[in-house]
């Protein structure tokens, strides 16, 4: 998961000029990001009720448990849950130290977070967390404005400032209902009960309220942006795109005035549609937009490296996917290769944002190497960012142990590819050892993890003439696979399948040709259907497991059988082949 996340307009501004300011002078509740394994513990109560902090540890812990996350997941939902209270608890004049009110509704909130963790195994907890401090700075500065003399208003503030969501969203649909002032009344009141929507992890409840706004007061950059943005995140690309576009024709017309104030906001905007256009696979559009991001923000680092260093690494990361997504493998590379030294130059000032960045970045990197055949380069790659892991490990095992065992597993991949067999061993055991480790923690999440460094161990030993812990290897894969499939067949069948065919092959180098012939029937009966609802992504494996059967009857003098499966491979890859 990348730390390494850009906000946009008001909301960047709001989050490290409003937010950590107030954090940088008074103290703020936190969690332990290390101590995980037994549940959640408090690292710092800033003076506030102990009993009320311990409460809220205890339910987040059952909450996580029900959600089965694993240590490092625990660990993103804690950082999580510390920049909310962060973002709460971080300006002391407005909170009462002595009521538990603000922590009541938090703890729902990061609840919320633990459920989508579970259901998203890959999202990023800490960036979601961000913009929802962001959000909810931005909300209280606007909501400090008086608008009007009602006593509702005053409900909503005050409903804010204890994190009641419900309460302030009830208040604001009172107001919304009554006749209003003006248009432009209105439209913020729309605009903030969207806030207040989003802030409780409902976009599609803030969508039309978003809409509203959008219709009254198009001209509104912060409205046009939230609805943009909402849009986005639900995957309407198609209706987020002239949006974006409409943002970015006013901020460059503004720009030639004020281009300190607007060029960050177009830079962000191309960003933004960079990431549309990906969506919409329409690559070479979100090529151009990154690029044109990418301009921008390399001139405003030279002037601030510190604000937008890390936007510009951001965006040559995006490159850098989309480079490897498109196979331009070399330009990928390039990308990665800035990428890295701005991360490196980043890391002199925050060691702990940035080092598990470049660790990822150099895996990354490694892995375009090794596909272009720069072996040397891959090594050295791997071997950084293997000591930054090992490093970070230390520190806090449950947060980096999954990232060190993926590096260790490539590692491996890359010394047998190279038969560089003993050290491939190495790197594979080790890497198995991490992964069983986290499998008994989280066998949802690590087994296929398990079963993946298992197969890499079973090719190695039958390439090293080690047919029984080859076997043992392979057999142990299967039977996780098999277990996987049961529960997720579109998932884990392909894996099932190609297991059984490496052990029809093992069988069939080793003499074994009656277990052999099984396996390679066993594998079959998984590819044919597979390919009957997908026949362009599992015909080859099926045509390729027929030439193995049908070589094992060749080998064993069944000569019709032989032929009948050669044939039939023969049809499988015309078909494959024609247009």
């Amino acid at each position: 998961m990348s730390t390494r996340k850009t906000l946009s307009g008001v909301a960047m501004a709001v989050l490290f000029m409003g937010c950590r300011a107030a954090i940088a002078s008074s103290c703020a509740p936190a969690l332990s990001d290390v101590d995980v394994k037994d549940g959640f513990k408090v690292e710092a109560d800033c003076g506030f009720p102990v009993r009320t902090l311990d409460r809220m540890t205890t339910g987040l812990s059952r909450a996580a448990k029900a959600a089965g996350l694993s240590n490092v997941q625990m660990v993103s939902l804690a950082r999580a849950a510390n920049v909310i209270l962060s973002a709460v608890y971080g300006q002391s004049s407005r909170i009462d130290r002595k009521t538990d009110t603000p922590v009541t509704n938090i703890e729902p909130l990061i609840e919320h977070l633990a459920e989508q963790l579970r259901a998203q195994p890959d999202v990023d907890l800490v960036a979601e967390a961000q913009q929802w401090a962001a959000r909810y700075e931005d909300l209280l500065r606007r909501r400090s404005i008086a608008r009007s003399s009602d006593p509702l208003e005053v409900q909503v503030n005050e409903a804010l400032g204890r994190v009641d969501l419900e309460g302030a969203s009830k208040r604001l649909g009172t107001l919304l209902a009554e006749k209003q002032e003006t248009q432009q009344v209105f439209a913020a009141r729309c605009y903030e009960a969207a806030e207040i929507e989003l802030l409780r992890f409902s976009p599609l409840n803030a969508l039309p309220f978003l809409e509203k706004a959008y219709a009254l007061q198009p001209e509104n950059a912060d409205i046009a942006t939230a609805f943009a943005d909402t849009l986005r995140e639900q995957r309407e690309f198609e209706r987020a795109a002239p949006i974006y576009h409409t943002l970015l024709s006013r901020y460059q017309v503004l720009a030639q005035e004020k281009p300190a104030a607007y060029q960050p906001r177009i830079a962000r905007t191309q960003e933004k549609l960079g990431n549309l256009y990906v969506g919409l696979q329409r690559p070479k559009e979100a090529e151009v937009a990154y690029l044109r991001a990418l301009e921008i923000y390399w001139a405003l680092a030279r002037q601030d490296p510190a604000a937008y260093g890390p936007a510009v690494a951001e965006t040559f990361d995006n490159l850098g996917v989309l480079y490897r997504d498109t196979q331009r493998l070399q330009e990928a590379a390039d990308a990665y290769r800035e990428a890295l030294s701005i991360d490196r130059a980043l890391a002199y000032r925050d060691p702990k944002t940035y080092k598990p960045e470049i660790a990822t970045t150099l895996n990354d990197l490694a892995i375009l190497y090794d596909a272009a055949q720069r072996t040397s380069d891959a090594e050295k790659a791997y071997r950084e960012s293997l000591n930054i892991q090992r490093a970070l490990v230390r520190g806090n095992p449950a947060a980096y142990r999954p990232a060190l065992a993926r590096t260790l597993n490539n590692l491996g991949n890359l010394y047998s590819a190279m038969q560089r067999h003993e050290e491939a061993e190495h790197a594979y055991k080790e890497a198995l050892t991490i992964r069983q480790q986290l499998g008994r923690e989280s066998p949802a999440l690590y087994r296929p993890d398990v079963a993946r460094t298992l197969t890499n161990l079973g090719a190695l030993y039958r390439a090293t003439q080690r047919p029984a812990a080859a076997k043992q290897a392979y057999q142990d894969a299967l039977q996780i696979y098999r277990a996987l499939a049961r529960d997720n067949p579109t998932a884990y069948q392909p894996d099932e399948a190609r297991t059984l065919n490496n052990l029809g092959v093992l069988f069939s180098h080793t003499g074994r040709p009656r277990e052999a012939e099984d396996a390679y029937r066993n594998a079959l009966d998984l590819y044919r259907t597979l390919s009957r609802d997908d026949p362009m992504a599992y015909r080859q494996d099926e045509a390729r497991t027929l030439g193995n059967l049908g070589a094992l009857f060749s080998q064993f003098r069944r000569p019709r059988e032989a032929e009948q499966a050669r044939r039939e491979a023969a049809r499988l890859l015309d078909a494959t082949q024609a247009p």
